[in-house]
């Protein structure tokens, strides 16, 4: 869940000062994932993507794509010059069978 860095605005919304986790079962295991990281985003950093990942061990492999581009920082999926050779076309290459 989402933080407010603000212990009245988490507990007004979520009843608690800490946000609570998001219960990673609620996704079913055979929904098509494709989880795309870089090694340069401050954003989504890899300690968070290895919970993430763990938290999935149970998913369908064959419906589970994970990219990681070691030079990606977070707006280069969106901004980056070559993303829709490196994220794109690979993400819909995934989708298609799906």
């Amino acid at each position: 869940m989402y933080d407010y860095g603000d212990v009245k605005e988490n507990v007004k919304h979520y009843g608690m000062p800490v946000p609570p986790s998001y219960n990673m079962t609620n996704i079913p295991n055979d929904v098509p994932l494709f989880l795309a990281y870089g090694g340069k985003d401050a954003l989504s950093v890899q300690e968070d993507v290895k919970l993430l990942l763990d938290s999935l061990h149970e998913h369908e492999q064959d419906k589970l794509v994970v990219q990681y581009t070691e030079n990606y920082a977070h707006a280069d999926f969106i901004l980056g010059f070559n993303a829709r050779q490196v994220v794109y076309d690979p993400l819909m290459a995934f989708l298609r069978p799906h």
